[in-house]
């Protein structure tokens, strides 16, 4: 067997356990060192938090034993141990996380979702949200079988229901996050809303497409969608206990990708059948939706907007008859832009990360918005910033409020905004004129009751002020309810007659605005289908003003009365559109839809439930022992590694040792090592300390050529990484310094001849390095872009080299990249890219190498894809492999990049997933050389390139690339490669 076809196959199946072993596990690389960290601990999990998040971890830890009680049963599984859930409230964004390599762990985020999101239906969204997570441990878990057993000695990395496709996995959870709530995501009028609207456009995905990466609309969220309502359509249709037998059936198979062979066997018939007949099934459901809307007389919307994606927010600009939105397409980069009476769009300004609510002063000159900011590196929150379009200043109103969703009052001088708390929301009110720092007027929310009382727990959103009236209307979510309901707040009324209820039913109502007249417009899915309607807020008289066939929200009354602007829906995504009010008059409103039963959930006992200090040596030993044996041509190597962390990554090591051996001097090596790393503070430690012998195959120079021998390395490293982050730009630095010792043995006698090259012998004793690293980003993308498309990038490193028993020994270099690139005016998707890379190295140790600069050398391309390795960086294209050399290098490079046909094919359930292809015509111009940069001719070279992008079992993307170069000067080739890796 050749060695090379012998390493792919070694290297598939090292990919089929990496993929079974996938661990999106990451360390926690910051931390606030100011915070204090505890431990719940219940019958079945360990609940960690830190100070500030009590109340909201106790909630977590009851929910997690009440889930535990519910869904073990129904997905017949219990993990062995308990289950680490880790609560953080670092960032204004709702989601959770949940894997079981090494140890089964959650995280869950404290921030309420709100309302426009997929997230946004439930009667508690923090069960949804832990009832969601745990199915993901109890699902992943499931493993028995051949899996299982080596598990017992290798620890928890072989999990073969972690080879699944997103849509299952995600599907799955989101199925039973609904099920046993009786809201959730597939009773989610707006994700029945996206599912229905690509039915009846004839574009519902394959089951190829969602599989794979798509690129289109709804990209990642197809998972979501997608698989939980095809597996809902199968529980429904044929067999509530369908997803348990699935589970037990495939977690016991140690080869995966075998979906539609373990889907016969548990269930009626394959996936491919199965997603044929749902596919049918819901285009069937969809037609009766439109025949349904189309006699009741469905409103037409005039589309305003381009792009898809996520254009949203309207907000009437006063005194320029015009409408502003907030633009995130598909398409573009996001900016706040604005529509005339004619539907003429215009930019305002670009500004990414803003949170999209915004309102006007009163003269419409300035715009008051939510942006991202990022506090120590570490907390990303949102804050309110005041923009005035003349000048082009920019004010900052709160600061570490996270505040988003401002409403500025009828005589510009107050702001009325939601803010987020601990798991809670309040509604607040400002000076506009005052310090950011000075507190708020808190009107209503978390801080009006204990954490014991469920009115406590709240979601607010949308603040709107009454033209002429001391009043705000807002959408509110209660635990003590259970329902999005509108709500008023009166300055004029007494103290605790302030705040009132507007709307208690079923219906999601969202998005309040009133009108220059007073009328509050609302949204609203009593129909099961978001629309219109306006409210007498002194009569309580709800009338529907639209009939829409997807969904309609954020209504916007335009200052002459004549149109109602709105957040509509498209199968390419939202977009803002308008309907006439006189095509549309007034419809006596429904009544809601009769929401779920109120469920009844286990009670939890905590009679037993222990508090103390989190302590991270409990849980730091080890984890995972993962054994190497490799045959070699004429030996064998052997090798072990252990690892551990703690459950909130302040703590991560791990042990390693190999061993090979073999007749000659190149087969043999050895090595232990051991490596620390702390996350507990803003910069990131690591220690590491090992002993190496291996074969030094350059280093010994005799007899005109170079020897073999070995050497033997002790050494000891410290590193430190700082990543500064902020809103749009990202900077990281790096420090570290290593000492070693080498010494050299099994070295040939040479038999030097008169006529031989002075022999070079290797240097022994001790040794230092240091580096130091800095980078830099400000890039920007947008959603279908191919690569950044505008921005800039560079990074600068240097490193120092010396010995400690000879200083004068040493050597220095220093390398650097810098990369910009600009998006093409008026072809979409097209940039151009200017880059330089080089380095320099200056050294006095004898036999010093320095800079080898060419073409690609020969690449084994399937080995590349499944052992995943990188491409060479030092390449100047149209030049044989290493043809230019010396002690310094430089390589400039224009390259103009361009899409070429988005492909998003899948095959069935195969793992192999052909996304997009793109093109790229470059030319190059370097060398590497020695002496002064001035005195160098620069070789050039040009040619093209197409790149494939792929996913491979179903979560490794990577590219494969055809490419030609011709270089212009002595030496230059035509060469053409094929390669895989690297790109854009």
């Amino acid at each position: 067997m050749r060695p090379d076809l012998g390493a792919a196959i070694f290297g598939a199946m090292l990919l089929v356990v990496a993929l079974m072993s996938a661990a999106p596990r990451t360390a926690q690389a910051l931390d606030d060192p100011s915070l204090e960290y505890y431990t719940i601990e219940t019958q079945h999990f360990y609940v960690h938090y830190y100070s500030g998040m009590e109340d909201f971890a106790r909630r977590v830890a009851l929910l997690q034993e009440e889930a535990y009680a519910v869904l073990t049963p129904l997905l017949d599984w219990e993990p062995k141990g308990k289950t680490h859930v880790a609560v953080s409230d670092r960032s204004d964004s709702a989601n959770g996380s949940a894997n079981v390599f090494q140890r089964n762990r959650i995280r869950i985020y404290a921030m309420p979702p709100e309302p426009e999101g997929t997230l946004g239906h439930y009667d508690d969204w923090l069960r949804i949200l832990v009832y969601h997570e745990l199915v993901h441990i109890l699902h992943l878990d499931t493993t028995s079988g051949i899996a299982a057993l080596l598990n017992r000695v290798i620890g928890k990395q072989l999990n073969p229901n972690q080879v699944m496709p997103r849509w299952y996995t995600e599907g799955l959870a989101t199925h039973f996050e609904s099920q046993r709530s009786g809201t959730g995501r597939v009773n989610n009028a707006r994700m029945q809303m996206w599912l229905h609207t690509a039915a009846l456009q004839d574009d519902l995905f394959t089951l190829g497409q969602v599989t794979g990466t798509p690129v289109s609309w709804p990209q990642g969220s197809a998972a979501y969608i997608y698989g939980s309502f095809f597996l809902d359509y199968i529980t429904r249709t044929y067999d509530r206990d369908f997803p348990r037998r699935f589970n037990h059936e495939y977690g016991s198979r140690i080869m995966p990708f075998s979906l539609n062979q373990t889907a016969k066997e548990v269930g009626p018939k394959t996936f491919d059948e199965l997603w044929n007949e749902f596919t049918a099934a819901t285009q069937g459901e969809s037609q009766a939706r439109r025949v349904a809307v189309m006699a009741a007389g469905a409103t037409r919307v005039e589309i305003l907007s381009k792009g898809g994606g996520r254009n949203g927010y309207p907000s009437l600009r006063p005194g320029h008859d015009e409408v502003s939105y907030y633009r995130a397409n598909m398409e573009s980069h996001a900016a706040f832009s604005t529509l005339d009476a004619s539907g003429k769009s215009r930019l305002l300004f670009w500004e990414n990360g803003a949170s999209g609510a915004h309102d006007w002063s009163p003269n419409g000159e300035q715009i008051v918005y939510g942006k991202r900011t990022v506090r120590d590196s570490i907390y990303s929150y949102n804050d309110l910033f005041a923009r005035d379009l003349q000048s082009g200043e920019r004010r900052r109103l709160t600061h570490d409020e996270r505040a988003r969703e401002p409403a500025v009052s009828p005589d510009g001088r107050r702001v009325a905004y939601v803010r987020n708390l601990f798991g809670t929301m309040e509604l607040a009110v400002r000076r506009l004129d005052q310090s950011s720092h000075t507190p708020p007027e808190i009107l209503a929310g978390a801080s009006k009751w204990p954490a014991e009382d469920p009115r406590h727990w709240q979601q607010l959103s949308s603040p709107t002020w009454h033209p002429t009236r001391n009043i705000i209307v807002f959408s509110a979510w209660r635990l003590d309810r259970r329902t999005r309901d509108l709500w008023l707040y009166d300055f004029d009324q007494p103290e605790g007659a302030r705040l009132r209820p507007l709307t208690h039913d079923a219906a999601a109502d969202l998005d309040p605005n009133f009108g220059p007249d007073g009328t509050l417009y609302f949204s609203s899915d009593r129909t099961r289908i978001f629309n219109v309607y306006a409210m007498d807020i002194d009569s309580g008289e709800v009338t529907q003003l639209s009939n829409v066939l997807s969904g309609a929200f954020d209504p916007v009354a335009s200052a002459d009365g004549r149109w109602v602007y709105v957040r509509t829906y498209t199968v390419d995504g939202y977009e803002i559109g308008r309907f006439a009010r006189a095509e549309n008059p007034p419809r006596p409103a429904p009544a809601s839809f009769r929401g779920a039963l109120r469920r009844d959930y286990p009670e939890v006992d905590t009679s037993q439930w222990v508090d103390s200090g989190y302590k991270p040596w409990r849980w730091v030993a080890p984890l995972t022992f993962t054994p190497e044996v490799a045959l070699l041509l004429e030996g064998a190597g052997f090798g072990a590694t252990l690892e551990g962390h703690d459950p909130v990554d302040h703590h991560q090591w791990q042990l390693a040792a190999a061993w090979a051996t073999g007749p000659e001097v190149a087969d043999r090596s050895s090595a232990i090592s051991a490596a620390y790393r702390f996350g507990g503070w803003p910069i990131t430690m690591g220690l590491d300390t090992g002993f190496r012998t291996f074969p030094a195959m350059r280093d010994f120079f005799a007899e005109n050529q170079y020897l073999p021998l070995s050497e033997r390395t002790l050494f000891g490293r410290v590193s430190l990484s700082y990543p500064i982050r902020a809103t749009d730009d990202a900077l990281s630095l790096s420090a570290s310094t290593r000492m070693h010792y080498s010494s050299f043995y099994d070295a040939p006698t040479p038999n030097h001849q008169p006529a031989d090259l002075e022999p070079i012998s290797p240097e022994d004793g001790w040794f230092q390095d240091l580096n130091f690293g800095l980078s830099y980003s400000r890039l920007n993308y947008y959603t279908q872009g191919i690569s950044p498309t505008d921005g800039v990038s560079g990074r600068i490193s240097v490193g120092l080299n010396y010995s400690l028993r000879e200083p004068e020994q040493n050597s220095v270099s220093f390398s650097y990249g810098f990369s910009g690139y600009v998006s093409v005016p008026y072809l979409k998707h097209h940039v151009l890219s200017l880059g330089v890379n080089g380095g320099i190295i200056r050294s006095n140790f004898p036999g010093a190498r320095g800079y080898g600069l060419g073409g690609y050398s020969p690449q084994d391309v399937l080995t590349a894809i499944v052992l995943q390795r990188p491409s060479n960086p030092f390449v100047l294209r149209g030049y044989p492999p290493g043809f230019s050399r010396g002690d310094q290098y430089q390589v400039w490079r224009a390259q103009y990049r361009l899409p070429l046909y988005d492909f998003e094919h899948g095959f069935s359930t195969v793992p192999v997933f052909i996304r997009r292809l793109k093109g790229s015509v470059f030319f190059e111009m370097g060398g590497a050389f020695s002496g002064y940069l001035r005195d160098q001719t620069y070789l050039k070279s040009a040619g093209a390139e197409v790149q494939l992008d792929t996913t491979l079992g179903y979560f490794l993307g990577g590219s494969l690339r055809l490419g030609y170069a011709h270089g212009f000067d002595t030496g230059g080739i035509d060469s053409v490669y094929l390669r895989y890796g690297g790109g854009f």
